[in-house]
């Protein structure tokens, strides 16, 4: 039987929990474990990797258009247009805070 995505991810998380709980260096505790370091040390990255992702949150657009070169939103019964070189960051401060 292959084992999935999750349970790789998820028996690699546990060896991770286990090495910080050991108090040993990651070096030690490989060794005492007999894990390969250069392995465990991938999945630490990839892992944070991983963790380092925000989820996404959806929300509800009511309506929403294209409009010459930008589009307009209706969020929370308020519109925004979006203009090519719209700042991201601003606009995803003004939607959470519509959202909320």
């Amino acid at each position: 039987m292959a084992v999935t995505k999750q349970e790789r991810e998820r028996y690699w998380r546990e060896l991770q929990e286990r090495q910080a709980a050991s108090g040993l260096s990651v070096r030690a505790w490989c060794g005492r474990e007999t894990v390969d370091y250069a392995t465990f040390m991938y999945w630490r990255r990839r892992l944070g990797r991983i963790d380092a992702v925000e989820p996404l949150t959806l929300i509800r657009v009511t309506e929403g258009e294209a409009v010459g070169d930008g589009l307009w939103l209706s969020v929370g019964g308020v519109r925004i247009e979006v203009k090519p070189g719209f700042d991201a960051a601003l606009l995803k401060q003004v939607v959470a805070a519509l959202a909320a």
